[in-house]
C-alpha cells in the first residue's frame, strides 16, 4: 500500500483535504469529529499539531487518520483533542476477517504508519469499530470505554421514574431557546461547570467559546438553552453537533438544578424533527455522570481506547505525571 504522510507542521493541502472528504464520505464513521474542519478547529484551540495520514492501493484511497499531537521534550506524541469522544480514524469499507487473520487490512498498513511517526499514541476508535485485533496483534494496548446513546424519537415516557418527574414538573418554568448566542452562553456555562466541580477545563474560556463559533459556522452544530420564564440568565446549555442523522451532547452547561433534565427533553424533539434519529450522550465512564445520562432510557454503548507507545522513557514518564494527577 502506498502510505502518505506529509509534514506534521504543515498546513492541510487542498488535495489532501478533498482526499479525506472523499474518504469520509463512504466510510461507516461519518462523524463530525472526523471531519477536517473539526479537526483543524480543535487543534488550534487547544495548540495542537495536526498529522494527516492516508493509505491507498491502486490509486484508492482505504483509511485515514488525522492525528493531533504536541512535543513532549523531543517525542511526539498523539493525544484525543479536548471535547472529543471519537477519534478522525476513518476506513472506507468494513474489515474483512480474512484481511484481519493475514494482517493485510487497510487499518493495519494506517496503525504501521502511526508508529513509524510517532512515540506515544492514544486513539479513541468510533463505536462502529468493534474489532479490534489488528491493534492487539500489533501490540498496542486496548482499553473498552462506553457511551449512552438514545432515540430522539422517544420521550420521557421512557425515561427513568426520577427524570420523567422532573421534567414534568419543570417543563412549564423555562423557555426553549436556540440560535443567537446560545453557543457562547453554553461554553460560559460549560465553563463555570468544570470550575464548579473543581476539575481542570480542557479549553481555557475563550478559546472554547472561538471554537464553537468555529464549529457553529461549519454548519454541523445546534445551539439549545433554557431559561427560567420568570427571567434570568441562561439555565442550561447544549451545542449538539450532528452528521448523518446522529446528534451528539458536545459542549454542554448548566447550573445546579432541573434545567438541564427539562433542556434535554425539550431539545430531543426539535432534533428529531430535523432528521436525526439517535443522540449520543458522550461518555459513560464516570459514575455520576453515567447515572445522569442513564435516567434518559439511554443504552450503553461500547467503543474502544487503543494506543502504543515505542519509547519506554517516555512511557514511565507519562505514567508517573497522571499518577501525580
Amino acid at each position: 500500500m502506498n502510505r502518505v504522510c506529509p509534514d506534521h507542521a504543515a498546513p492541510v493541502q487542498d488535495n489532501e483535504a478533498e482526499r479525506w472528504k472523499a474518504l469520509q464520505n463512504v466510510s461507516a464513521s461519518n462523524t463530525p469529529f472526523s471531519r477536517l474542519d473539526y479537526v483543524r478547529a480543535v487543534a488550534s484551540g487547544a495548540g495542537l499539531h495536526l498529522g494527516i495520514h492516508i493509505v491507498s492501493d491502486n490509486g484508492q484511497d482505504l483509511a485515514g487518520a488525522a492525528v493531533t499531537w504536541k512535543r513532549r521534550g523531543p517525542w511526539r506524541e498523539v493525544i484525543v483533542p479536548p471535547f472529543t469522544p471519537f477519534s478522525a480514524l476513518i476506513l472506507r469499507d468494513a474489515l474483512n476477517p480474512a484481511d484481519i487473520h493475514s494482517r493485510t487490512t487497510p487499518l493495519e498498513s494506517l496503525l504501521a504508519e502511526l508508529e513509524v511517526g510517532y512515540d506515544r499514541i492514544h486513539v479513541h476508535l468510533d463505536p462502529e469499530y468493534t474489532d479490534i485485533r489488528s491493534a492487539q496483534w500489533r501490540g498496542w494496548t486496548t482499553h473498552p470505554l462506553y457511551t449512552y446513546r438514545l432515540s430522539t424519537a422517544d420521550g420521557p415516557e421512557t425515561w427513568s421514574k426520577g427524570a420523567a418527574r422532573t421534567f414534568r414538573n419543570g417543563k412549564n418554568d423555562y423557555d426553549l431557546l436556540e440560535g443567537n448566542g446560545v453557543g457562547s452562553a453554553t461554553a460560559l456555562l460549560a465553563a463555570a461547570s468544570y470550575v464548579r466541580q473543581r476539575r481542570k477545563i480542557p479549553l481555557d474560556k475563550d478559546s472554547l467559546e472561538t471554537l464553537v463559533r468555529n464549529i457553529e459556522s461549519a454548519g454541523v452544530a445546534s445551539s439549545f438553552a433554557v431559561r427560567r420564564r420568570d427571567g434570568g440568565d441562561i439555565q442550561a446549555g447544549i451545542v449538539a453537533l450532528h452528521s448523518n442523522r446522529r446528534g451528539y451532547y458536545w459542549v454542554v452547561g448548566s447550573v445546579p438544578g432541573p434545567a438541564m433534565t427539562v433542556l434535554v427533553g425539550k431539545m430531543l424533539p426539535r432534533l428529531h424533527a430535523s432528521g436525526i434519529e439517535e443522540f449520543d450522550l458522550m461518555g459513560a465512564n464516570t459514575p455520576t455522570i453515567a447515572e445522569f445520562k442513564r435516567r434518559f432510557g439511554a443504552r450503553l454503548t461500547p467503543y474502544y481506547r487503543i494506543g502504543f507507545c515505542k519509547k519506554p522513557m517516555l512511557q514511565w514518564l507519562c505514567t508517573l505525571r497522571e499518577m501525580r494527577g
